[in-house]
């Protein structure tokens, strides 16, 4: 038995060998191990060989756990009965993978499970960032046919990778070998999401032109052109590589897969990493989950598909200024129309998973109740269609024809499934009585038996004349036909006979024979009926399955509107006025919509904040700021506002109502959100190493349209080198970038920059009585205050610690300098001299020329400074102290 296991095991080298002996699977060696540590099972042995194993009747349950670890199983079913002293034949019936998998036991409902593959070109194409060497991406989720692709250039490849994973989450991944060694950071991006599934593949198997025959093939098109890709697109051969591997791992029909949607980073808002994170999009900092996120906040659909498609929206929010009002059009109808809304969320209460039921269909794996789900669903459909064409409302967009076809795959339904089927197609109790005429004639034997002998009985009776013939049976003859002596000479020549017995004779007649061969085998012949009638109705709606995916996509789209809505009534949350490419930002009474869900009605404090973009200046406009400093103390709420003010741009951009009394915004390109950090210590980066790596990915990435969140930069390292570092960040997103900035900072210095483009806000706190209270609102101004060691004492510090600070507080204010700030000036921007060698050159400066010229002396080291490098330093110092 070992070898036969091992035999197998050798074709399956990278899949968890399910094992079965009996009713349990079995697992040996090192994968027993694994296997036990992971789902927490005992480990044995036999003959020194590890072991464990998992009931076959429970097997789904485990077999869910290996693939969120990121695991493949192989099923190793008995396929003949065990013999006695022999050996039974075994195979592997199922591979079963995180990306691949289709079975809702192992599926999370509001999730896409996505498989996806990742593709570097090796010669220059033209593609979204004109002609150049470019990376290819592509994903999809069989479940529900969704084929998605997009390229970028190599060039930004770290950077556009960990994007797009992050975006999507696969379960699953496809590598292109050669990536390893091009882009060594691979390994480190990969590390990030360790419960995803990873497979290389060598470079010949992302072969662009058989990965085009492939597409076309499962598109039913001869060439590619329709879905805007060619041999060329750098999208093909990841795109090919995926149906490659669902074909032969999963070996399952994907007709259903029917194109594939190309798409541009420009297409959507730019949203890295580190900025989801921190604006808690889909999951919170605390535990990963989706508790108090913003995707749990504004969540109110009502339908799978709908749960999907609206993580799916927040993290790729829209740019164009068009395609936002389009949505806001369709949310504001449900939202005015409150009657109306309110059917339309009873309705879709009862719709199913359109888009996984027709994909399982469409893959022969599925069920009667699927079906019954289906019709369920559809019936649904159809009546809220009616309300909706009723209403006049922008929504279900079908056509008559399609309409039609809704009706007849709803009827199909119908007449075909018991609506007291199971799950099981084994139990008889499949097809609806009445649509087929084979398994209604086989029901009616199994069901009938006794009338049907009953019947034959009779007519053999009248055709005979022997009134006292019987049917009787045994287990020896099976039916027979049992005639009394006296009736003897009445046997017409068409029985048969069988026995003699003292005082009767038992004959049989074909008929009988065929009526007890019907009897008998009718339970199987019933099973194979169904199945066959069964078959043949999936496969008629699996023909239409690309119908029925862009129904699914409709009442997601609905779903979404109507959960949009549904927020805003709800929390009172207004439209947002799009302004094209103006630059503002106006947000007048704005909230955290996920802060404010948390608290009783009516004590969130809501802030207001007016930006715009300093490439944006005209005359009118030269008032607006485009850079606001924000200081208070910890726990007054800066990080809340901040966060706040990035989420309402990114709720208006998904087509969302938005927490506030106004909001006139100009849609952004790009949204960073660098709010605290931490460390890394697998990739040996501190907490300031990791602040820095994020600031640089903002300074290098930012454009005037962006809105650039900042809180605490430069906090991680010495005072100095830390109020250094703000200063010449906030300068270079003024002067440089002028993007719309939110930068909050404890360093007061900062305060005092003076620029035409700059404001003061500081966090409100009130004092009386020697009790501080923090009053949460955003007025102009700067904080006198950091109240750190109120906060300090808030947190539990001991009373002799906090007098203490105070008394080293108050001794340091006795001694600290007076600072003098000089007016901002562009020039400084972009200079090369290390030192200022004039006033206009000095920039946003903090310090005064005295304190610079002592850190230069005390930094040169005389003796490795050459005469003539000497005198000149002395001369410099002596001109700049004399204001030369």
């Amino acid at each position: 038995m070992m070898r036969q296991y091992l035999s197998i095991k050798a074709k399956y080298k990278d899949e968890i060998l399910f094992f079965r002996l009996g009713d349990f699977y079995e697992m040996f060696f090192d994968e027993a191990v694994e296997v036990s540590r992971i789902l927490n099972l005992t480990l044995t042995k036999r003959n020194d060989v590890p072991m464990c194993g998992i009931p076959y009747h429970a097997a789904k349950i485990y077999i869910a756990r290996l693939l969120r670890a990121g695991k493949k199983i192989a099923i190793c079913e008995q396929v003949t009965e065990p013999v006695a002293g022999g050996l039974t034949e075994r195979k592997v019936v199922e591979v079963i993978t995180p990306g691949t998998v289709a079975e809702d036991d192992f599926l999370e409902q509001g999730s896409n499970n996505y498989l996806a593959s990742v593709y570097c070109s090796n010669k220059k194409t033209e593609g979204n960032s004109g002609f150049d060497y470019y990376a290819g991406l592509a994903y999809i989720d069989v479940t529900t046919g969704n084929f998605f692709a997009t390229s970028f250039p190599k060039t930004d490849f770290k950077e556009q990778f960990l994007k797009e994973i992050g975006r999507i989450n696969p379960k699953e991944i496809l590598i292109q070998q050669s990536i390893q060694s091009e882009f060594p950071a691979l390994k480190q991006i990969l590390s990030e999401f360790p419960s995803m599934m990873q497979n290389f593949y060598p470079d010949w198997s992302f072969n662009p032109d058989q990965a085009e025959k492939r597409l076309c093939s499962t598109f039913g098109t001869e060439n590619l052109k329709g879905f805007l890709l060619n041999t060329d697109s750098p999208e093909v051969p990841p795109a090919g590589l995926l149906l490659q591997y669902l074909e032969e791992i999963s070996g399952r029909d994907i007709s259903h897969i029917s194109g594939i949607k190309i798409y541009a980073e420009s297409d959507f808002v730019s949203l890295d990493d580190s900025t989801r994170k921190n604006l808690e999009l889909l999951t919170n900092l605390r535990d990963n989950s989706p508790s108090y996120s913003l995707f749990e906040s504004i969540n109110y659909t009502k339908t799978a598909m709908g749960t999907r498609l609206l993580r799916r929206r927040i993290s790729y929010p829209l740019r164009s200024k068009k395609e936002i009002d389009k949505r806001l059009d369709k949310v504001n109808s449900l939202f005015k129309d409150g009657k109306a809304s309110a059917i339309i969320r009873e309705t879709l209460s009862s719709i199913l998973d359109i888009e996984r039921l027709s994909g399982r269909i469409a893959m022969q794996k599925t069920h009667g109740k699927d079906l019954l789900a289906l019709k369920q669903s559809l019936n649904s459909v159809i009546r809220m269609g009616s309300l909706i064409e009723e209403k006049k409302l922008n929504f279900l967009q079908l056509s008559d024809e399609e309409k039609k076809l809704l009706t007849e795959i709803r009827d199909l339904l119908e007449n075909s499934i018991d609506d007291d089927c199971t799950i099981a197609l084994n139990d008889g109790k499949l097809i609806k009585k009445g649509f087929s005429k084979k398994v209604d004639t086989i029901k009616n034997i199994k069901e009938n038996a006794h009338e049907i002998l009953e019947k034959y009985l009779d007519d053999e009776r009248k055709k005979t004349g022997i009134n006292n013939l019987k049917i009787k049976y045994n287990r020896m003859m099976g039916y027979f036909l049992e005639v009394s002596l006296g009736n003897i000479s009445a046997v017409p020549d068409y029985f048969i006979r069988q026995r003699s017995l003292s005082n009767a004779d038992r004959f049989t007649t074909e008929s009988l024979k065929q009526i007890e061969d019907n009897i008998n085998n009718s339970e199987e012949r019933l099973i194979e009926a169904e199945k066959e009638v069964f078959d043949e109705v999936c496969t008629e709606i699996g023909s239409h399955h690309c119908f029925l995916q862009k129904l699914a996509e409709e009442v997601a789209e609905l779903d979404v509107n109507q959960s949009f809505a549904q927020a805003a009534v709800l929390h009172a949350w207004t439209r947002p006025e799009l302004c094209g490419d103006s630059g503002i930002l106006n947000i007048i009474g704005g909230r955290h919509p996920v802060v404010e869900n948390h608290l009783r009605a009516g004590d969130f404090v809501p802030n207001s904040i007016k930006l715009l973009s300093g490439e944006n200046s005209n005359s009118e406009d030269e008032t607006i700021p485009s850079f606001a400093v924000i200081t208070g103390p910890n726990m007054a709420g800066k990080s809340t506002f901040l966060r706040q003010t990035a989420l309402i741009c990114l709720l208006a951009q998904i087509g969302s109502f938005v927490p506030a009394e106004k909001a006139v915004l100009s849609p952004v390109d790009k949204i960073f959100c660098r709010v605290g950090a931490t460390d890394n210590l697998a990739r040996g980066e501190s907490t300031f190493l990791v602040e820095m790596i994020e600031t640089a990915y903002i300074l290098n990435s930012a454009t005037r349209n962006s809105l650039v969140i900042m809180d605490e930069v430069g906090r991680g390292t010495s005072m100095e080198d830390g109020l250094a570092i703000a200063q010449a960040v906030s300068e270079h997103l003024l002067n440089t970038i002028k993007a719309k900035t939110l930068f909050a900072t404890h360093y007061h210095e900062l305060t005092r920059l003076e620029h035409e483009k700059i404001i003061n806000l500081k966090l409100d706190v009130l004092e009386a009585e020697g009790k501080i209270v923090f009053l949460k609102k955003v007025i102009p101004g700067a904080a006198g205050n950091s109240y750190g060691i109120h906060v300090a004492g808030l947190a539990g510090i001991p009373q002799s610690v906090l007098t203490r600070a105070e008394n080293l507080l108050y001794m340091r204010s006795q001694f600290q300098k007076e600072r003098t700030i000089q007016e901002a000036s562009p020039s400084a921007q972009g200079s090369e001299e290390k030192t200022p060698s004039s006033p206009a050159e000095k920039g946003l400066s903090l310090f005064p020329e005295e304190e610079l010229i002592l850190n230069e002396i005390l930094s040169t080291n005389p003796d490795e400074t050459a005469p003539i490098k000497a005198l000149q330093l002395i001369a410099s110092w002596k001109n700049r102290l004399s204001g030369k």
